[in-house]
């Protein structure tokens, strides 16, 4: 009998080095023996389905997909919801205005929206390039994610502007992202927001120095793994998460086991329960190997 019963685990850092589209095989053949153990596997991604990767689409082995930071789990094999937890235009539109009146140059690095009929990024993100992961210090990296989505043909499309999105959106929105210029920006974007009371109460994860991703209060990977749990009567303490960064910090909160990659920043390392080897020597496959 496998120690767990569920597997989640982030894509960006964890199972894709260097922003790579697909999961290396010594990954992959972990992930196959687990789900040939009876073990459920989830991908736990800030990433909406249709921008996952060829790696997941079709995999046999996969059984649920935690994306858009959790606020919406849905079924590998046919799509089907099992969780949605949205946040209304006119919240978003408070979000941008909150963002706007710090004034400036301030949210002018460019928007990311995402909602059930649109994974929009706009002209200015397009251009801008994401520097570094998961910390408020440090430059891990001048890689523009935008481009490689675009590039590889994913689900995705460029927005003229994130006033334009709402207007033209008929649905509520999953997430909405934000990059700005400087660290102090950011920072100063995050105190406002946790201050204000017009956004009606956000989940912020600062996933690079200057990106910001928000959601609706209490809409993260943690929450949505113990979501999926209880649906599936899984004990919560039977899991075991994996993660690099600064959206995947929730998982701490949850009884899972949080595994954290040995490239992982700082932060998260000091709240995991346990450290794998990093990406780049396929740590999710050592540690299942050793522990499932």
């Amino acid at each position: 009998m496998p120690n767990f019963d569920l597997v989640a685990f982030d894509l960006d850092g964890t199972v894709y080095v260097d922003h790579a589209k697909y999961i290396r095989p010594r990954v992959i053949r972990a992930f196959e023996a687990a789900s040939k153990a009876g073990v459920l596997l989830a991908v736990a991604s800030g990433r909406p389905t249709g921008m996952l990767g060829p790696s997941l689409v079709g995999a046999p082995w996969l059984d649920w997909n935690i994306t858009v930071n959790g606020a919406c789990v849905s079924r590998a094999s046919d799509g089907e919801i099992l969780s949605a937890r949205m946040m209304p235009v006119s919240q978003v539109r408070a979000v941008v205005s909150c963002v706007r009146s710090l004034g400036g140059t301030v949210g002018q690095g460019g928007w990311s929206l995402f909602a059930p009929s649109v994974a929009g990024f706009d002209r200015e993100l397009s251009r801008n390039k994401f520097r570094g992961r998961g910390t408020l210090d440090g430059d891990r990296t001048n890689f523009s994610f935008v481009e490689n989505a675009l590039a590889g043909g994913q689900d995705v499309e460029e927005i003229p502007t994130i006033d334009e999105a709402l207007d033209n959106l008929t649905t509520d929105v999953f997430k909405v992202g934000c990059m700005f210029d400087t660290v102090e920006q950011t920072k100063a974007a995050i105190d406002l927001l946790n201050a204000s009371e017009a956004t009606g109460g956000l989940e912020l994860a600062c996933v690079g120095p200057t990106e910001l991703e928000i959601t609706r209060a209490g809409v993260n990977k943690g929450s949505a793994l113990s979501i999926l749990c209880e649906k599936l009567g899984i004990d919560e303490s039977r899991a075991v998460a994996f993660g690099d960064s600064g959206n995947d910090a929730t998982f701490g909160d949850s009884a899972c086991t949080f595994v954290a990659m040995g490239n992982a920043t700082p932060e998260i390392k000091a709240i995991a329960d346990d450290i794998c080897p990093p990406d780049t020597e396929d740590g999710v496959a050592v540690w299942l190997e050793q522990h499932l």
